[in-house]
């Protein structure tokens, strides 16, 4: 496994070092550490000389902050690349991504849908959208421990089946919950309200019992990979619309990881149709894995 880390001189890169250090992992997993130097607003006042310095100071503090980055990595990862790059940290990350083609890339989300900038959280929705392989993001706040504590959320479709694949492959899991949405009508509700009203709620019954029943489905197809790989399941079916759903979820169980399948769109695909799992992730009070193709 090759892991891709972005990172830059904020608070919520501490975090998300922690995090990775307690998330479960092959002892053979291999790290690149990423780190773009962003261009500074040096005011032209402070002339040349001190504009100078204040490179030399963000040099320095960047070289402190990958030294010790390196130093907590190599307790737990096999191998541990350090990659410093110059430039608008969004592009650069993904070339890095493009060149190193890790199987999962790990960010801080903290500002993740506000305005565009140099910011890890501005980084993280560009990687959202574009970048080709899975994805961990992690809150500006995490709660790093053992035992941790999963909801994979599923809705019975292959990218479903897939990310309860990663989680069943994660060594040391014990326990995972598996939630899955019962949707509220939306324009069938329109649709039956020209009914009269008892044929109206009868067929709306069967309507809600049709998907109460593919989400006990959905759930079943994920809880056989799971036990067979000896991890205790918990199952819940919830009702709502689906990302507010999951989130509302995740918070009521102090669930420490949400695991959700993506179908790997990208670019304007992605940007145009949204998904479940961009809702989630800009929701989410816990660290959030999104498994792509």
């Amino acid at each position: 496994m090759r892991w891709l880390v972005a990172l830059d001189e904020s608070e919520c890169s501490e975090r998300i070092i922690g995090w990775m250090r307690a998330f479960p992992h092959a002892k053979q997993t291999v790290v690149t550490v990423v780190h773009v130097l962003a261009p500074l607003e040096v005011p032209e006042s402070i002339g040349v000389s001190g504009q100078q310095l204040l490179l030399q100071q963000q040099s320095a503090m960047v070289e402190a902050l990958l030294d010790r980055v390196r130093r907590l990595l190599e307790e737990s990862f096999a191998d541990v690349e350090v990659i410093v790059r110059d430039g608008v940290p969004s592009s650069e990350i993904l070339q890095v991504i493009q060149e190193r083609r890790p199987d999962l890339v790990v960010s801080g989300m903290q500002g993740l849908y506000r305005s565009p900038g140099f910011t890890i959280g501005g980084v993280a929705q560009r990687l959202l959208s574009y970048a080709p392989c899975s994805l961990m993001l992690v809150p500006g706040r995490v709660q790093a421990g053992g035992g941790l504590r999963i909801m994979l959320a599923t809705d019975g479709s292959e990218d479903a089946q897939r990310a309860a694949g990663v989680v069943a492959g994660l060594p040391g899991i014990r326990e995972v919950t598996i939630v899955s949405v019962v949707r509220p009508l939306g324009a069938e509700k329109a649709v039956l309200e020209r009914f009269q009203p008892e044929e109206s709620r009868r067929m709306e019954a069967a309507f809600l019992r049709q998907r109460r029943a593919e989400a006990r489905k959905a759930i079943a197809g994920c809880e056989g990979l799971l036990r067979d790989a000896s991890i205790t399941v918990r199952a819940r079916v919830i009702a709502g619309h689906p990302a507010e759903a999951i989130v509302r979820a995740a918070r009521r169980d102090a669930a420490d990881l949400l695991v959700v399948g993506s179908r790997g769109l990208t670019g304007v695909k992605a940007a145009a149709l949204g998904s479940v799992s961009q809702a989630v992730a800009q929701l989410a009070p816990c660290p959030v894995l999104i498994v792509k193709p």
